[in-house]
């Protein structure tokens, strides 16, 4: 079994899920997809890696069946560039975990949207779940964040249309970590390896932050979270030791809990900040 697609760059690898866009990715527990890479797919009940990359939905082999759709915020407004993530629809079962997030099948491929936010799948007949997710901070993928995801069923010769996946407003978290040594490593990508930042679900599903910018004394991260949420924040460096930027104390391995503003009227989230102070010995 797998759980659905990533915006933060859910630290969340979860197996027949890929790794997204900068928004969300996990460790410990159950794991999902990354925000801020590629979109990430929907979390499996078995974590795992992320696929090396999924299979664009045009191609899939032996499809017999189209779907047209599009990716929305709540408004109704497109998102341009998402990425839709396609998987096997599973039989609810008991026993089987509430989502969020949303148990899925194996990941089917994956899509991005056009200007309008539409996309086009063809596909072997089957029930399906489509997730969505964009680099973009502030949406949040229905299949890691939503009771449920939009579900279809394709069958040989005909045409599915009107799939819409929407992507509800979350809150940001930014986060800095402050490097006055200068001992970070330069980034190009999403995730920095040297020194990570997961957000932990209650529900024990991890999600990795997303880098936006680093300079030559710190470094800036984000990750998209419910509105009222409480998640814990874990920095993961394998040779750096990480201060708490408030207390001044060596980082917790249990974390530091963080509650997002309730609501986007709200003020933004303030910034959480960490602080390198040497190298572990």
């Amino acid at each position: 079994m797998n759980i659905p697609c990533r915006n933060a760059v859910p630290i969340l690898l979860l197996a027949g899920i890929s790794t997204m866009l900068a928004q969300q990715i996990p460790t410990t527990g159950p794991s999902l997809p990354t925000p801020g890479q590629s979109a990430p797919q929907p979390p499996t009940s078995k974590p795992g890696p992320a696929p090396s990359g999924p299979t664009p939905l045009q191609q899939l082999p032996g499809s017999n069946g189209e779907v047209t759709g599009s990716v929305a915020d709540e408004g109704g407004n497109p998102v341009a560039n998402a990425r839709v993530f396609i998987s096997q629809a599973l039989p609810a079962k008991a026993g089987q975990p509430a989502a969020p997030p949303v148990i899925t099948g194996p990941q089917m491929g994956s899509s991005t949207v056009d200007s309008h936010g539409r996309f086009t799948a063809f596909l072997p007949p089957g029930n399906y779940v489509a997730c969505g997710q964009t680099k973009t901070q502030g949406f949040l993928d229905p299949c890691h964040f939503a009771s449920s995801a939009p579900t279809f069923t394709v069958v040989k010769g005909q045409i599915v249309s009107g799939v819409k996946v929407v992507l509800a407003q979350g809150a940001v978290l930014p986060i800095h970590i402050a490097d006055p040594n200068g001992l970070l490593t330069a980034v190009t990508g999403s995730v920095a390896s040297d020194c990570r930042v997961q957000m932990v679900t209650s529900k024990g599903y991890r999600y990795e932050a997303v880098v936006q910018a680093q300079s030559a004394t710190g470094r800036d991260y984000a990750i998209t979270v419910p509105f009222g949420a409480s998640v814990t924040l874990q920095v993961i460096s394998p040779n750096l030791t990480v201060n708490d930027g408030s207390s001044g104390a060596p980082v917790s391995a249990a974390g530091k809990s963080v509650a997002a503003p309730i609501a986007a009227s709200a003020p933004a989230a303030p910034t959480v900040t960490f602080t390198v102070v040497g190298a572990k010995q």
